[in-house]
């Protein structure tokens, strides 16, 4: 028998052989697969107990970086009492050169301590010449430190000065920080610009105080004022006397109290009234001008101006109908016979009052469903209001028949 027959009785054969599978788990890409599932599984599991045991300390600095609404305290109608009243000096008193010396000293500390509270914010612009040579301008203009809101620092200016550019702020130590316009408006010429608080040092916030707002409803003709700022165009500190008090500047759908000075005023003057109590009681503007007082700073009277500032700072926009106008107080009424509100005397082109079909001679009694009887209504139901809301006013119009009543729809704007 040969070889071949006797492998074949035998059975054996190499073809016959099994070839035995690897196990699963032996397999080096299974392997590999279950090792990144493993330290997944584990980085994963660390990764959560991390964040379950800083989050609550994440919250607390949330709400740490929460802005906080900026608030100014209304003011208590004062009434007067006999203190009040006018005194009259009788007695003579002499005073020596020294007495005069050691006055304006102390008038000089009040200015110097609200300079701390002011800060000198400028506004550089690039242009190009026709030879393609770069120009840079800067204009300037005092700013006042109204507070933070827990992330930036906000200062009231004059919105003319920083409408475009970029913006910087030094401040009374001399330290600077860029900032950015933040809201304005344009009615009473008054914006706020804001600073980062983390671009502002610990050293400079300590030093730098906020604005301690006084009360401009109480105040006299003759009562002496320190101007402080840039009054005459650059930092200086000046000393007068107020000479009105009474005075009004008629804005769109407003009406602000003026306080006028015998201090004469500088080119691009800027900055702040403030009393012998370092108290601000006016905002320093030449877009007030009132008659016969040309030459003189003036200022608004800083109690008409909280709510404004207040709503500025807040991020919120200022909106207006666009209509020049008087009160129609109960004694006109009756004495003209004509209804109580706001009497339109003028309404500007291409505003929100015009397109709604407000003409000179109405009488505004109504707005967003709530009584005008005077400016001061007016301002204060506009400053509810938004962007691009249509709200309903009533106006009384004068006829053959007398006054009929005309309901309109206004759509408000931010004025430009």
């Amino acid at each position: 028998m040969g070889e071949e027959e006797k492998d074949k009785s035998n059975g054996f054969s190499f073809m016959q052989e099994k070839i035995k599978q690897r196990p699963v788990y032996q397999n080096p890409l299974v392997r590999k697969a279950l090792r990144s599932v493993c330290f997944g599984a584990l980085f994963g599991g660390t990764a959560l107990l991390i964040w379950a045991a800083a989050l609550p300390h994440l919250d607390r600095q949330a709400e740490k970086q929460e802005i906080q609404p900026i608030e100014i305290p209304e003011e208590e109608e004062q009434e007067e009492t006999e203190e009040d009243a006018t005194v009259y000096i009788t007695e003579t008193v002499s005073m020596e050169l020294e007495d005069y010396k050691k006055l304006y000293q102390q008038l000089m500390q009040i200015g110097t301590q609200t300079e701390k509270s002011m800060a000198t914010i400028s506004a550089l612009t690039t242009d190009t010449d026709w030879f393609d040579g770069t120009l840079t301008s800067q204009r300037s203009a005092a700013g006042l430190v109204i507070g933070d809101n827990g992330l930036e620092l906000l200062l009231l200016t004059e919105y003319e000065e920083v409408r475009d550019g970029e913006l910087m702020v030094t401040f009374f130590d001399r330290t600077t920080a860029a900032a950015s316009l933040k809201k304005y408006d344009a009615n009473t010429g008054l914006a706020i610009v804001s600073v980062n608080l983390s671009d502002v040092s610990e050293s400079t916030r300590e030093i730098v105080t906020d604005a301690q707002l006084g009360s401009s409803k109480s105040l006299r003709s003759g009562e002496p004022v320190i101007a402080v700022g840039n009054p005459l165009g650059s930092g200086s500190i000046l000393f007068g006397n107020l000479t009105s008090v009474s005075q009004t500047a008629a804005l769109y759908d407003s009406a602000y109290n003026v306080l006028t000075t015998d201090i004469l005023e500088g080119s691009g003057g800027s900055g702040v009234l403030v009393d012998w109590d370092g108290r601000i009681i006016g905002l320093i503007q030449s877009k007030c001008e009132v008659s016969g007082q040309n030459g003189t700073i003036q200022a608004y009277g800083i109690s008409d101006m909280k709510s404004m500032i207040e709503h500025l700072s807040n991020n919120q926009d200022i909106v207006y109908m666009g209509i020049v106008g008087a009160d129609v107080t109960t004694a006109i009424s009756e004495r003209e016979e004509i209804p109580v509100g706001v009497y339109v005397s003028q309404v500007t082109l291409d505003s929100p009052a015009i397109e709604a079909g407000i003409q000179p001679g109405d009488i505004i009694t109504s707005m967003s469903g709530q009584t005008v009887t005077n400016l001061k209504d007016m301002m204060s139901i506009l400053l509810k209001c938004s962007n691009g809301q249509s709200i309903d006013v009533i106006c009384q119009r004068p006829g053959m028949d007398g006054y009929q009543e005309l309901e309109l729809s206004v759509t408000l704007k931010i004025l430009e």
